[in-house]
C-alpha cells in the first residue's frame, strides 16, 4: 500500500471517530448532559485537528495526482467525501438540536424571573424579562 493510500485510509478513519463524536453529542445534547458535551467537544477539537492535519498531508503529498488517476484512490477518495457530507449533515442536526435547547433555556429563564417576583418584573432594552432588585427596597410598611 502507498503511502498516499494509507493517508485516504486515515482521513477514513478520523471521519468514522469523528461521525461517532457527533451522535454521542446529539445523544447528550438530548439528555442534556453537560459534562458529556464537554468531554465530547474536546474529543471533537483534536480528531478535527487530526483531520486538519492528516488533509494538509494529503494536499501537499508529492503522489497527489495518483487520487484522481488509480481507481481504486477515487474510489477510497470518492468514499471519503462521503463521509465528510454525512458528518458535516449530523453537525448540522446537533447545531439545530443547541439552538432549539437554548431557546427551550431562555423561555424556561423567563418563566423562573416571572414566577420569583412578578411585582418587580420588567423587560430589557432586547425585549427579555428582567428583574429590577431595588424595586420596592424603600418601602417601611
Amino acid at each position: 500500500m502507498t503511502e498516499v493510500a494509507k493517508l485516504v485510509d486515515q482521513q477514513h478513519a478520523h471521519l468514522a471517530v469523528l461521525k461517532q463524536i457527533i451522535l454521542k453529542e446529539k445523544g447528550a445534547l438530548v439528555d442534556q448532559n453537560a459534562d458529556l458535551l464537554l468531554s465530547l467537544a474536546n474529543e471533537k477539537s483534536q480528531c478535527l485537528k487530526a483531520l486538519k492535519a492528516n488533509d494538509e498531508l494529503l494536499a501537499n503529498h508529492s503522489d497527489q495526482s495518483q487520487l484522481t488517476q488509480q481507481p481504486h484512490l477515487s474510489h477510497k477518495m470518492a468514499e471519503v467525501k462521503l463521509a465528510l457530507v454525512e458528518c458535516k449533515e449530523l453537525n448540522e442536526q446537533n447545531a439545530s438540536l443547541i439552538d432549539m435547547n437554548l431557546a427551550s433555556l431562555n423561555r424556561f429563564a423567563q418563566a423562573l424571573q416571572a414566577s420569583r417576583n412578578a411585582t418587580s418584573l420588567t423587560y430589557n432594552d432586547k425585549g427579555k424579562t428582567s428583574t429590577i432588585s431595588s424595586l420596592g427596597n424603600d418601602l417601611k410598611a
